[in-house]
C-alpha cells in the first residue's frame, strides 16, 4: 500500500495489476458477472425483484407426430416485457405463416401475463422485414456488425405507441 494525494486529501492506494487474457476461468468471468448483477440489484428494485424470481420462460414449438422439432420460439417475460431470444423454422416451413403463428402465440401469452412490450435482436441477413410486417420497429442498429452486415434491436408496443 502507498499513499497518494487526491483533491488535497491523502488516500491509501493499492498496488494492482491488470491481466489481459483470452483464457480467463469461468469462475473469474462468473465473479465479474455476479458483481454487476449484485450492484444492479442494490440500486434497482426491478433488478432486485427479478433476482428473486427470475424471468418466466415462454417457449412455443412446432413438432411432428414423432416429436421432431420443425420450428420454435424461445423467449421470457419480465418487467412487463416479452424478450424474444430465438425464432427458427425449418427451411421447408418458411413463408407459409408458421413464423407469424409462433410470434402471435408468444405475444398473446405475453399480453396475458401483463406485458405491454416486446423486444428482440436480429441481423440484416435474418428476418428484419418479417418483424417489421408484424409491428416491430428498429430502435438501434450497429453498422458493419458483422463486417458488411447490420445488427438491429427491435421493439413492439402492444398498447399504443410508446413515446420513445
Amino acid at each position: 500500500m502507498g499513499k497518494a494525494k487526491v483533491d488535497g486529501a491523502v488516500k491509501e492506494t493499492r498496488e494492482l495489476d491488470f491481466t489481459l487474457t483470452d483464457q480467463a476461468s469461468e469462475e473469474d468471468r462468473g465473479f465479474i458477472h455476479h458483481q454487476l448483477k449484485a450492484f444492479n440489484a442494490s440500486v434497482s428494485g426491478h433488478h432486485r425483484a427479478l433476482r428473486g424470481s427470475g424471468p418466466t420462460p415462454l417457449d412455443v414449438f412446432i413438432r411432428d407426430s414423432q416429436d421432431r422439432i420443425w420450428g420454435g420460439l424461445t423467449a421470457s417475460t419480465y418487467w412487463d416485457w416479452l424478450e424474444i431470444d430465438d425464432l427458427w423454422l425449418d427451411e421447408s416451413l418458411r413463408g407459409l405463416g408458421y413464423g407469424r403463428k409462433l410470434l402471435t402465440m408468444a405475444e398473446a401469452e405475453a399480453k396475458a401475463r401483463g406485458c405491454s412490450h416486446a423486444f428482440l435482436q436480429t441481423f440484416s441477413f435474418q428476418a428484419r422485414g418479417f418483424y417489421e410486417k408484424l409491428g416491430y420497429r428498429e430502435v438501434g442498429c450497429l453498422d458493419d456488425y458483422p463486417p458488411g452486415q447490420k445488427f438491429f434491436w427491435m421493439r413492439k408496443d402492444f398498447y399504443g405507441l410508446a413515446s420513445y
